[in-house]
């Protein structure tokens, strides 16, 4: 699956991203298949400058880009105007949609999100609003922190890691989510049915103990029908050691999660 690594402008603790390449070279469009897509949209950019990549594609109207990186954007786009993608203010799409929808185009069908939790609540549920839009789409897309990673699911059965161990939370966000099924958590369901009017479903726990009696010792949640939002968090980041992303951290790398359509 396809994958695109998007650096956004909300609140950010640098963390692994996986990019898979030398960091500070920029492919041409025929590596886009093999290695992630990496786009910086809006005030994003100083974050992956930071780590040393340089972004495949820049976009925004850069209205959250400090005025000390404009240079910068002024060079990037003389040197490859077609890696530079400019948005009006006044628009429908957020930059972050506008960035998900030319992923989309390019392809990519697994979308990861830095930058996209906590700072401002409205941007926040609009990012939720553009994963529910993307799992409709036919892509999943992940929302990752430092001890957080949100996603929707729908119609599939999702196996965690074995080595997770931290909360679970799932929300509805459809009126009504079905044949909600929870294995290897502290409070198990079987084919529930849950609302977006009551949150029965926050702050589950996962751990040794719970997994202990589950084929794999991987916790797991089937969704039948709706779409829901899935939330895991640690209380500490990890060690940070480890390769291919955020492997040996406290939340699982989005390729770790065994997603089996139902």
């Amino acid at each position: 699956m396809r994958r695109a690594v998007l650096m956004c402008a909300g609140e950010y603790e640098p963390i692994p991203i996986p990019v898979g390449r030398d960091n500070k070279s920029l492919r041409s469009a025929e590596a886009f298949a093999d290695e992630p897509f990496v786009v910086s949209v809006d005030g994003g950019l100083p974050r992956l400058l930071d780590a040393d990549i340089v972004p495949d594609l820049v976009l925004g109207d850069f209205d959250s880009l400090d005025k000390k990186y404009h240079p910068y954007l002024e060079e990037f786009g003389s040197r490859h105007p077609d890696r530079l993608l400019r948005l009006p203010c006044e628009k429908d799409d957020t930059d972050t949609v506008y960035a998900a929808r030319v992923c989309l185009e390019r392809g990519c069908r697994e979308l990861l999100f830095y930058g996209a939790l906590g700072g401002r609540l409205d941007h926040t549920f609009a990012n939720i609003q553009t994963l529910a839009w993307l799992k409709k789409e036919g892509a999943d897309g992940y929302l990752i922190g430092k001890t957080t990673l949100a996603a929707v699911v729908g119609a599939e059965r999702v196996i965690l890691p074995a080595r997770y161990e931290g909360t679970f939370s799932i929300f509805a966000l459809d009126e009504e989510v079905g044949g909600v099924t929870l294995e290897g958590m502290k409070y198990p369901l079987s084919e529930a049915v849950i609302t977006n009017r009551f949150p029965i479903g926050v702050s589950n726990e996962i751990h040794p103990e719970t997994t202990a009696n589950v084929p794999g010792g991987c916790a797991c949640v089937t969704v039948r029908s709706g779409l829901a939002l899935i939330i895991l968090e640690t209380e500490t980041a990890g060690t940070g050691e480890g390769t291919g992303g955020m492997k040996g951290w406290g939340i699982p790398d989005p390729s770790e999660i065994i997603r089996m359509p139902l």
